[in-house]
């Protein structure tokens, strides 16, 4: 009886709008995995998805799955799933990295018109993720 309290508690929170779920910080095993795979920085690819789609609240973010503003010919592209955005954003990332684009700033040059305000906030987020604000960052496994 009291699990039974303590779930409907929960659901009548959500709902009511003092808790809510975050969806990138839900994602944040497909961030890690992705950006392990393209060599990538989480943090760096969770900021950029919460600045372009409103912590994941964005029309965008919601209706076509694209957390990190990426543009396609079109205008914002659609994913099948928020993974598929997840690994699309690692994967440009890379292609950066291989061009010699690292920094935020550098970066910012080709991903954003915006480019000032843009790295300001993402050098901002990237700081509030490292600090807990969106929940603790998993930490690497030490068992190999």
């Amino acid at each position: 009886m009291r699990s039974t309290i303590t779930i409907m508690t929960g659901i009548m929170l959500l709902f009511s709008g003092l808790v809510s779920a975050d969806t990138i910080t839900d994602l944040r095993p497909a961030i890690n995995d992705a950006a392990a795979r393209h060599g990538v920085d989480p943090v760096l690819m969770e900021a950029i998805m919460r600045h372009e789609s409103a912590n994941g609240t964005s029309f965008s973010a919601r209706r076509r799955n694209n957390l990190a503003g990426i543009m396609g010919r079109r205008g914002q592209r659609q994913y099948g799933s928020k993974e598929d955005c997840v690994n699309d954003l690692a994967s440009i990332l890379a292609k950066y990295r291989q061009r010699g684009r690292v920094t935020v700033a550098q970066i910012a040059r080709s991903y954003c018109a915006s480019h000032s305000s843009w790295t300001r906030h993402v050098n901002g987020l990237m700081g509030q993720i490292r600090s807990g604000r969106f929940g603790a960052l998993e930490q690497a496994s030490s068992e190999d």
